[in-house]
């Protein structure tokens, strides 16, 4: 009896379009259900290299704001990034190793 049931509900043709219909758009439409996954999963990644991305600008514009207003700033950035040094100076470069 319930057999019968399930089949004659299963048989309806409103069912059966609903069901193609559903079918179509989760697995074979352009814009699938996989698709759609990995075009969430790569909106995600660049979401984060975004958010990287600025934490070096804001890193940057800090350093860039410290070397052209502050002069200690400017020089401390020369002398340990470029090695410069003022002419009555000696520079003397350790290096370690790791």
């Amino acid at each position: 009896m319930i057999f019968r049931r399930i089949l004659s509900i299963l048989t309806n043709r409103y069912v059966i379009a609903t069901l193609v219909f559903v079918l179509v758009i989760l697995f074979i439409d352009q814009f699938n259900l996989r698709t759609q996954i990995k075009l969430h999963r790569e909106l995600k990644e660049q979401e984060e290299e975004i958010q990287y991305l600025q934490t070096g600008i804001t890193q940057y514009k800090d350093s860039l704001r410290m070397v052209t207003e502050d002069r200690e700033g400017m020089e401390r950035i020369a002398r340990e990034k470029y090695f410069m040094k003022r002419d009555n100076e000696v520079v003397y470069k350790i290096e370690t190793q790791e």
